[in-house]
């Protein structure tokens, strides 16, 4: 994410949906960039939210 380039995808954070998208356009990592050598990208990295785990500490 904080990687410098002109690459479109890069500095923002993704919904399940718009990632899919994302992934549906430019194909997976792993596939097209197996070995590293097309840059920094080999995998996707996620962080899942529970809303109903995190409401009691949205009012924090």
């Amino acid at each position: 994410m904080r990687y410098s380039d002109d690459k479109p995808y890069r500095k923002q954070v993704y919904t399940k949906d718009e990632i899919l998208q994302v992934i549906q356009f430019y194909g997976w990592p792993q596939e097209w960039n197996r070995n590293g050598e097309m840059g920094p990208e080999r995998y996707i990295e996620v962080q899942v939210w529970d809303e109903l785990i995190i409401q009691p500490y949205q009012g924090i």
